[in-house]
């Protein structure tokens, strides 16, 4: 089994993430599962560190990282890849790329909330970027889960203390996370915390939290891996995705290509 994991900018702007990832899904591996891990772009460059985290602040912006997202999962499926796991909190793309290709496609935030309500009664993502608020909650309403949801909440560290986490020093880090969490608890009744920023995620299994106070704490890793071997094993079953209706049904390729050639083609849009 084949699985594409695809990241977004941070992936490779930050030394030493992409690595970790990959060692953290070794601890649940199982053997014949190759793991490989995208981001937008297989190149890292200043620009790439330049804009990690802030082109989230834009609708627009955010559109090219989804537009990218989507070509790289058909590339996965060209490829011969299994499965692909957005490996963003956002979950970019997700719903589009389901469109437009067989082979399954699952999301970090998706799965998150989905374990957290077999897990506990209600859930809050702890984060860093507090500009990531409204689309998460975006994500929560597209998900129906409202009602088990608690506000997200922001840990009082940014980027640069997740660099130094990543780098061997994680106390700030830790304090931030365990301060915020318990704020959580106590003023929402939250008994899931869901690592917001898939890297929080790795810091925190690498560190070895699993719970706090009676909370557990999720590890997204362990259920998307599973969640990707069981629609695997599904798809190989016969049961696919739902191929009706606006969101899921799959163009046409003959359309496709016309749509394509259509706005590719500058002189259309010289005539008003």
């Amino acid at each position: 089994m084949r699985i594409w994991e695809q990241g977004i900018v941070a992936t490779y702007s930050l030394p030493g993430y992409k690595e970790l990832i990959l060692e953290h899904y070794a601890a649940f591996q199982r053997p014949g599962t190759e793991i490989v891990v995208h981001g937008v772009r297989d190149d890292a460059s200043a620009a790439a560190a330049q804009i990690a985290g802030k082109a989230v602040n834009y609708a627009y912006l955010h559109r090219f990282h989804e537009n990218q997202i989507i070509e790289n999962v058909r590339r996965a499926e060209r490829e011969g890849f299994d499965v692909v796991i957005i490996g963003a909190l956002q979950d970019l793309g997700l719903q589009i790329a389901r469109s437009v290709v067989d082979i399954p496609v699952i999301g970090y935030g998706e799965v998150s909330m989905l374990t957290a309500v077999m897990l506990g009664s209600r859930f809050s993502f702890i984060c860093i970027n507090p500009d990531m608020d409204p689309i998460i909650r975006y994500m929560i309403r597209e998900n129906s889960l409202e009602s088990r949801a608690a506000p997200n909440t922001f840990m009082d560290c940014g980027y640069a203390d997740l660099h130094d986490a990543v780098n061997g020093k994680p106390q700030k880090f830790l304090d931030a996370f365990i301060a915020a969490s318990r704020d959580a608890m106590r003023t929402h009744g939250v008994d899931v915390l869901l690592p917001g920023q898939t890297i929080i995620a790795e810091i925190l299994w690498r560190e070895g939290v699993r719970e706090l106070d009676g909370a557990v704490v999720l590890d997204p890793r362990l259920p998307l891996l599973r969640m990707a071997e069981m629609r695997h094993d599904m798809r190989r079953a016969g049961f696919g995705i739902s191929r009706r209706g606006f969101f899921w049904n799959r163009p046409p390729q003959e359309l496709e290509q016309g749509v394509r050639d259509f706005y590719a083609t500058p002189e259309r849009f010289d005539h008003g």
